[in-house]
């Protein structure tokens, strides 16, 4: 059974591999067609169209053909309609041969016969034109920087000679200040050859020349330039009291009183204190400071540094720091990547939870009861979805799922294009067209518009209604 397409099929430009052209004996058995719709007629063996309401062959062969004579030239007609047959022959006279020529009177001469002197002209780029009679040897030679040579094939080669020359080369390794010699230009003729080279003398310089501080190009850098370019990097002097001043090792002196400072001095916290005595700068061991501005010995101020703190003190009820969660009474900790869960552990002897119901129509929303250890009193919660009923009289509590389904199929009948509103308030759904007649599948144009409707199209009106059927 053929799929039933009620609408156009595009394939995008894609190929139709393997596909067969409807077999019929004959134009009769193919019956009337629409403009461009093809059968194989497969007693003839041709492909046909319909066009201008008949079947007609495809690219069709010669139905006729005219001949007529031409001089030199006779034309035969052959063959059959079907396979039709030309033959063309020469009516000139005599018989030709490999040393005769066709003459303008139809008839077969000797070339020997062909009257007059033939000569060759040759002319080169300079000079006059040489003429070389019928028979004779032309030569080709060469000049300047050019040879040839000929073979018995009749081919002349024309060779450019080589050319050698000595060029000196020198291993001297010149020092800072000194001078060598180096070719900067090259002249040459229209031809390509060497006639001059000019030699510059090069004095290297005694000195290298400092880049632009932050140049970070492949120059050679001086001492000056790496001097400049460390200024102000960081340099570890060691550790020092924080409440003191006092400077370990390897450093000597004391930070706050007798030190000079330079940016980019780095310091690292021993002993806790508060900086230069200051109680809003508390610093503790792994603590460290930066200089930022330079200073002599004896005016170091607090502002010249930059703080930085180790993050590692402990925390207290009133201080953020490190610290961790003990279980306690009533209270359970377990620890899970770094992640504490707290639980509370006295539940009482009459409480118990619930979570998540499992219902005949599914999984109903969250049911809890909660218990009270001092007055025995539980407590039930309804989530979505959940109804909760109690009997007073019988000591009962009903507990029921409100839960309704929601459609997820819809079908309706059209006769032509037509829009229908499904009503499942999103365009992932599956329709599905048949026959309702014949209950086949059929296809058409199916267009989702919005998240409630659909619209279906018919290049032309179905023979029969059309079942439609909506899947979500």
């Amino acid at each position: 059974m053929a799929l039933n397409f009620l609408n156009s099929v595009n394939l995008n430009q894609n190929e139709l591999i393997k596909a067969r052209i409807e077999n019929q004996i004959n134009n009769a058995a193919a019956g009337p067609g629409v403009e461009g719709q093809l059968f194989y007629d497969t007693t003839a063996d041709v492909l046909k169209v319909w066009a201008n309401s008949a079947w007609v062959e495809v690219g069709g062969g010669v139905i006729s053909l005219t001949t007529a004579n031409s001089t030199f030239v006779s034309l035969v007609d052959s063959g059959t309609a079907a396979n039709p047959i030309l033959t063309a022959s020469l009516s000139a006279a005599n018989t030709p041969d490999a040393t005769r020529y066709l003459r303008g009177d139809n008839a077969w001469e000797p070339i020997s016969a062909i009257p007059g002197t033939y000569n060759f002209i040759f002319t080169g780029d300079a000079g006059t034109s040489t003429t070389i009679a019928s028979g004779a040897t032309a030569k080709i030679s060469g000049g300047t920087y050019i040879s040839t040579s000929s073979a018995n094939t009749g081919i002349v080669t024309i060779t450019h000679d080589n050319t050698t020359r000595a060029d000196a080369t020198s291993t001297a390794s010149p020092a800072f200040g000194s001078s060598f010699s180096a070719i900067d230009s090259v002249t040459t003729n229209a031809t390509g050859h060497v006639t001059a080279v000019n030699l510059k003398t090069v004095t290297l310089p005694t000195t290298a020349v400092t880049q632009a501080t932050g140049d970070n190009s492949t120059k050679i850098a001086t001492t000056a330039f790496v001097q400049a370019a460390v200024t102000g990097l960081l340099e570890f002097k060691g550790g020092f009291n924080a409440s003191t001043g006092a400077i370990a090792s390897p450093g000597t002196g004391d930070l706050y009183t007798d030190v000079a400072v330079s940016v980019g001095d780095y310091y690292v916290v021993t002993v806790a204190g508060n900086f230069f005595g200051n109680t809003a700068t508390p610093l503790t061991p792994g603590d460290s400071v930066i200089v930022q501005t330079a200073a002599a010995a004896g005016s170091v101020v607090e502002a010249d540094f930059i703080v930085i703190q180790s993050d590692t003190d402990l925390a207290t009820i009133s201080t953020v720091g490190l610290g961790n969660v003990n279980a306690g009474t009533g209270v359970g900790v377990a620890y899970s990547n770094g992640t504490a869960t707290v639980t509370n552990t006295d539940l009482g002897s009459s409480q118990n939870i619930f979570k998540r119901v499992d219902a005949i129509n599914g999984i109903i929303s969250e049911l809890s009861i909660f218990a009270n250890s001092n007055n025995d009193k539980l407590t039930f919660v309804a989530g979505t979805d959940i109804q909760i009923l109690t009997d007073p009289f019988n000591d009962k509590i009903t507990i029921n799922s409100t839960y309704v389904a929601p459609a997820t199929s819809y079908a309706t009948t059209i006769t032509d294009t037509a829009t229908i509103t499904h009503g499942f308030t999103t365009r992932d759904v599956i329709v599905q067209l048949y026959d309702a007649v014949t209950f086949e599948t059929v296809y058409a144009d199916v267009d989702r518009i919005s998240s409630t409707q659909v619209t279906i199209t018919f290049s032309v009106t179905p023979p029969n209604s059309i079942r439609v059927l909506v899947q979500k």
